[in-house]
């Protein structure tokens, strides 16, 4: 059997098993609103482990960072240390979220604002930008498993037919069994995912050099100072690295998808425990970078610097070893796309369409909205990234910078008492406006006072000051007292 068929025999293989374990669970039960979009608050640690790590190994794991380490250098360091951080973030915030859902049946994360502020319209709002930059996050794990499948496949396989099967697949699945699937397929993903990358991230380092220390030692030779700060950028420098991983550790829990990941664990125990052991999830982001250095000496001056971990394992391998590579990064697209796909689909019924249309929707009408929803988000997010795949560019180069401006509104409204509506709606007006300014003015990083800081961290901490000073300015008494009633999970 020729590599190409081989190659695609086995990737067609991991995504045709992993819909199936998707299906089982709604196949198996009749699963009501609650149970299909949080997985009806029942995950214990294993599940809750999988779904939450989940994020980490994205199409960004197989093309970005590795990508990064190709093209940037030093500064692609900052991913081994934004998600350590932010675990930190989720082992307080994330017990603080799931008991206040379960006793106010909240399930997406403009329920958890509007319930914070009892404010109908600032949830509307959440609401509204979220979808935004979801949106273009699913985006990018369809273009990523189109480039993935393509390369693996060695071209017998276009993107759009690659896209068109594994995402009409996932949109099944998701429809079926909502979060229990989602879960259920995660852990399928990580293993695969965490035994490739680990594999040829020694492997090649070693069979082209003998060590990753030689490597790291004919990098430094070949191209000095290349791994440290700024790298292979003239910007990317310290300041840039601070400011970013602070930007990134405090937004990583402000994706929307999080919020409901955590509505779905039986207790803040599960959480919490969770929160302690998922840094060392971290460590295996090493691996990617390990192949993109290895790359930049063996295949230098690639146009696209992202495809650098297939090409490597292209150039090595055999076919089946190409299928395993491409079936991995398949799944690493598929499965946190399921995730965006279910939480886009609630938070635009439950939160755009019932709150701002049908109030009096109850949960059997919601859940039959949301599930056609599911393929209406599906088929937008393919028909844009086949026929419009710059349009949402922008959007996702504000992504992180943008889910970030939730920060202050939702943290500090869980965690101070006179956090009130007016500051979270100028906060974040504002922080959302500096973003986008800031951003499409190619102003990101922004230079001042002889440092470079991402653009994103320059927004929040004007958008926290501003929340700050006005919730001093606009609380009472009655204002806080009513908020402690709200936010007590007792």
């Amino acid at each position: 059997m020729s590599n190409e068929f081989l190659a695609l025999g086995i990737i067609f293989i991991f995504i045709f098993v992993t819909t199936i374990v998707g299906m089982l669970p709604g196949m198996k039960e009749k699963l009501n609103l609650e149970g299909w979009a949080i997985g009806g608050r029942e995950f214990g640690r294993w599940l809750s482990w999988f779904i939450l790590a989940g994020e980490i190994y994205t199409a960004f794991a197989f093309l970005g960072a590795s990508g990064w380490a190709y093209a940037r250098g030093g500064p692609t360091f900052y991913i081994l240390g934004y998600g350590a951080l932010a675990y930190v973030v989720g082992y307080y915030l994330l017990p603080k979220i799931s008991p206040i859902g379960r006793k106010f049946s909240l399930m997406t994360q403009p329920d958890l604002v509007q319930h914070i502020y009892d404010s109908k319209l600032l949830g509307i709002l959440v609401a509204i930008i979220g979808v935004l930059f979801l949106l273009p996050y699913l985006q990018l794990q369809l273009t990523g498993l189109g480039i993935i499948i393509q390369t693996c496949s060695y071209g017998l396989i276009t993107k759009v037919p690659a896209m068109l099967i594994a995402f009409t697949l996932v949109a099944i699945f998701v429809y079926l069994s909502g979060l229990k699937g989602v879960a259920s397929t995660a852990v399928i993903k990580d293993v695969v995912m965490i035994v490739a990358v680990v594999f040829f991230g020694l492997y090649l380092p070693f069979h082209f050099f003998g060590s990753v220390g030689n490597m790291f030692e004919a990098l430094e030779a070949a191209k000095p100072g290349f791994l440290a700060l700024p790298g292979g950028t003239k910007v990317l420098d310290v300041s840039w690295v601070m400011s970013t991983l602070v930007l990134t550790s405090l937004g990583f829990y402000m994706w929307p998808h999080f919020s409901a990941n955590s509505f779905s664990a039986k207790s803040p125990e599960v959480l919490r425990h969770n929160a302690v052991f998922l840094p060392l999830y971290q460590i295996c982001l090493l691996f990617p970078m390990l192949i993109g250095f290895t790359a930049l000496l063996i295949i230098p001056g690639l146009s696209n610097p992202d495809m650098s971990f297939m090409l490597m394992v292209q150039k090595v391998f055999p076919g089946w070893a190409l299928g395993l590579v491409g079936g991995a990064g398949a799944l690493a697209c598929m499965i946190p796309a399921s995730d965006l796909i279910l939480n886009t689909s609630m938070i635009f019924t439950r939160n755009i369409y019932c709150r701002g249309f049908n109030p009096n929707a109850d949960h059997t009408h919601q859940k039959f909205v949301a599930r056609i929803i599911v393929f209406i988000v599906t088929a937008t997010a393919l028909c844009l990234a086949i026929f419009a795949p710059n349009l949402l560019v922008n959007l996702l180069l504000i992504g992180y910078s943008g889910v970030t401006q939730f920060f202050p509104m939702i943290v500090l409204g869980l965690f101070w008492k006179r956090a009130t509506k007016i500051a979270s709606f100028c906060g974040l007006i504002v922080g959302e406006t500096l973003v986008v300014y800031l951003t499409f003015s190619k102003l990101d990083p922004l230079a001042i006072f002889g440092l470079h800081l991402n653009a994103g961290f320059a927004a929040l901490m004007v958008n926290l000051i501003i929340f700050v000073v006005i919730s001093i300015l606009t609380s009472n008494n009655d204002n806080i007292v009513a908020k402690e009633k709200r936010l007590s999970a007792s």
